[in-house]
């Protein structure tokens, strides 16, 4: 069987570019935090996709989404734009191990989305949810507050937390690089 030119670029490409390599890295929180500069939580008010070929052989689908929320690291206002490779363009649809679960990332979602700028994804592309499926997290209001669901060892957020728990973390990581 022969594999499609594309695929092969995606999956190369995905070895290669910056932000889409830590899908596959154990991300505890802190790590999370040095290879970030934002931690949306927010709601997702957009949903798109866009095709970067820069040639022919080289074809990449990347989901754009648009959170609305509060940046954690700085406690400010903040609308991002932040993409992962995979999703569909114009009928063509490119799947990618590493990419979010479709219900991740649905139109209204309430998440968390930790984002780093990106380079060489296209013209419209310049931040990536970084780690992909590890880098967004989706919530659920309950009597005690916000919270996070886990997505397991090995990411940012491994067990369900609250809110303010996450916050009091990050704090305290924030305080800690400080320190030094």
């Amino acid at each position: 069987m022969k594999t499609p030119r594309w695929i092969a670029s995606a999956v190369a490409g995905l070895l290669f570019a910056g932000g889409a390599i830590a899908c596959i890295e154990a991300l505890d929180l802190p790590k999370m935090m040095d290879r970030t500069d934002a931690a949306v939580h927010g709601t997702i008010t957009d949903v798109r996709s866009t095709l970067f070929a820069p040639t022919p052989e080289d074809r990449r689908i990347y989901t754009i989404l648009t959170i609305e929320g509060t940046d954690l690291y700085t406690g400010e206002a903040r609308t991002i734009d932040a993409a992962f490779i995979g999703g569909t363009y114009q009928g063509e649809t490119m799947n990618v191990t590493c990419m979010p679960a479709p219900g991740d990332y649905r139109l209204g979602n309430d998440v968390l989305v930790f984002s780093g700028p990106v380079e060489g994804w296209g013209p419209d592309v310049d931040r990536c949810v970084y780690a992909a499926m590890g880098g967004i997290f989706r919530t659920v209001n309950t009597p005690r507050g916000t919270v996070f669901l886990g997505k397991g060892e090995g990411t940012a957020i491994e067990k369900n937390t609250l809110k303010t728990q996450l916050l009091n973390n990050i704090q305290r990581i924030q305080r800690a690089k400080e320190v030094k």
